[in-house]
């Protein structure tokens, strides 16, 4: 394992109220906090040559808005969450916040579709102890940031008992950019501008537990981060994320 610990970090060295009520009266804004489980899988291409790392995550996330809730009209939410793991010698750390922006029609009375707008900023860390570099080993972080913009078409199903969610679409990265720190040293290179597609299927349960309405969600989204630069190692170095989790939560 600390032969593959993380390919992509050595490579990019180189380079630098719930009841049936709820869901018939309640179309404003709610709550949304729980917990998220996530597998993710790192592919790293150099010259045609790739390797694979596979890593589970956990952490947290809050939301705020009415995109489940929400009829007719304008909706919106606003969401915050991160996740961690530390896995020999190597510490990941993620987040995200990001607000929705949309309007919503009405296919008929329990049919709703609609279409999504909006921004947010990703933030991600790996550490790694007693990496070699050259003749000595050293401990490095590369840091990602990128800010992003946003677009999806969502489809709504209410029935008295939960309602459904399906939606895919797209965050396109913005001046994304990576530090690398080793040493005490550190340099920052810019990442090429990437559309990222993703999906999210969620179930607002509304019964839930003792009343209190569940959220369940499973999504999936990837990432692609390659090196702005001509060298002809950047136009032959390739890294790309998957990620599929599970959100659960309460909504209130």
């Amino acid at each position: 394992m600390r032969k593959n610990a993380f390919a992509g970090v050595s490579a990019l060295a180189l380079c630098l109220a719930g009841t049936q009520a709820f869901a018939q009266s309640a179309t404003g804004p709610i709550s949304n906090f729980g917990v998220i489980a996530s597998h993710n899988q790192y592919k790293l291409t150099i010259a045609d040559e790739s390797d694979k790392e596979r890593l589970n995550q956990g952490g947290l996330y809050y939301s705020f808005g009415n995109k489940l809730t929400g009829q007719e009209g304008f909706i919106y939410e606003i969401g915050i969450e991160g996740q961690y793991r530390d896995k020999d010698d190597v510490e990941f750390l993620s987040a995200r916040a990001d607000l929705d922006l949309g309007l919503r029609a009405a296919l008929s009375t329990n049919n709703y579709v609609d279409l999504i707008v909006g921004g947010g900023y990703d933030w991600g860390r790996i550490e790694q102890n007693d990496v070699r570099v050259g003749l000595f080993e050293e401990d490095v972080e590369l840091t990602t940031r990128s800010p992003f913009a946003k677009a999806g078409v969502g489809y709504n199903y209410l029935t008295p008992d939960y309602t459904l969610r399906l939606e895919v679409g797209a965050r396109y990265s913005i001046e994304a950019e990576s530090r690398l720190k080793v040493a005490g040293e550190s340099d920052t290179v810019d990442l090429k501008d990437k559309a990222n597609p993703y999906g999210e299927l969620t179930v607002l349960w509304n019964k839930g537990i003792n009343n209190i309405p569940v959220s369940t969600s499973l999504y999936y989204s990837q990432t692609r981060y390659e090196l702005d630069s001509n060298s002809d190692f950047a136009d032959n170095s390739k890294l790309k994320q998957e990620e599929v989790g599970l959100k659960v939560g309460l909504a209130f």
